[in-house]
């Protein structure tokens, strides 16, 4: 049976089931800490409880990491990290983690207008889930993943699922759609583009 815990700094010592998963993306640690200090409740975790031969063990199962950002109109959470250990998924688990920040985040103190997310325009199952949840894309950000050494591709017509990124956005109330495209993915900027 999953709970829903705060994360702590010590957590990041029992993250191996979780964060070395090729799925995963990680951080340094002072980037984590950096959550944990100014946005503790949005960083938070799921715990399953396994007994076996008469010991109890706690085992993370996945944790979200988010924080709030913008001004007026822009003013949202945004989802830095959502990730399940693979022995773990399949059981809502992320859904879980996601409808926690969307609840979390819609009311005092934070009440934001939408929550956001970058997801590789490659990975299919993520934003599959992800637009079951409610969330759609509102823009493509031409050159996201790429490494250092790559730089940004000199046009926005050159697209790259690989490198690119889908900037997906799920609206509050308060929002009245104003954070929502239909016409999403025909929309392209490039990462410097993105300012809050």
């Amino acid at each position: 049976m999953s709970t829903l815990d705060p994360f702590e700094a010590t957590d990041l010592f029992n993250l191996d089931n979780v964060n070395l998963d090729v799925l995963t993306e990680n951080f340094p640690v002072e980037f984590y800490f950096e959550y944990l200090i100014l946005w503790p409740g949005l960083f938070f975790k799921t715990v399953e409880q396994t007994v076996d031969a008469s010991i109890t063990t706690n085992n993370i199962s996945g944790y979200m990491m988010a924080k709030t950002e913008g001004h007026g109109n822009d003013w949202h959470s945004h989802i830095t990290a959502v990730t399940v250990a693979p022995e773990f998924r399949r059981l809502f688990l992320a859904s879980i983690l996601c409808n926690t920040l969307e609840k979390i985040t819609d009311v005092l103190p934070h009440n934001v207008n939408f929550i956001d997310l970058f997801v590789k325009c490659d990975n299919a199952l993520a934003i599959k889930l992800y637009e079951k949840l409610g969330y759609s894309v509102f823009r493509r950000v031409v050159g996201y993943y790429n490494t250092a050494g790559d730089g940004y591709p000199e046009t926005l017509k050159k697209c790259n699922d690989d490198k690119d990124a889908f900037d997906m956005r799920k609206g509050m109330i308060r929002d009245k759609g104003k954070s929502i495209r239909s016409d999403g993915r025909k929309h392209r900027c490039f990462p410097h583009d993105i300012k809050f």
